[in-house]
């Protein structure tokens, strides 16, 4: 491109992107090859697995893991989520959890996607 052409660039500030083609600028193409890019799970499917989860290993764990997990799902369900409350059930959950490592694995993956979907 010659020097005196004109910046048609992308500017990014914070949050995530995933791009498999892009072009920007008059007569721009862009050409995939193949190229994909593997969707996170979405938070409520990842709620659904926490909940069958803690069903399934109830014995193995402290009795205020359900009850957090709840107190998660409805503070998620709120018109305005509280991040900082998010944050904490979901350190405490990460905690009460370690015994049951399928268990640590799915609070690990819903700490990823609801700081995505918040823009953490």
């Amino acid at each position: 491109m010659p020097e005196s052409s004109p910046n048609y660039g992308i500017h990014q500030s914070g949050g995530v992107s995933n791009v498999g083609n892009q072009a920007v600028g008059p007569h721009a193409r862009a050409v995939s090859h193949g190229l994909s890019f593997t969707a996170a799970p979405d938070t409520s499917a990842l709620m659904t697995e926490l909940m069958a989860l803690l069903e399934r290993h109830r014995a193995e764990l402290p009795g205020t893991a359900d009850e957090t997990a709840e107190e998660l799902r409805d503070e998620l369900d709120s018109p305005e989520p509280d991040r900082s409350r998010i944050a904490r059930m979901l350190e405490r959950l990460t905690a009460l959890v370690k015994p049951v490592a399928p268990l640590v694995e799915t609070v690990g993956e819903l700490t990823k996607s609801i700081n995505s979907a918040l823009g953490d």
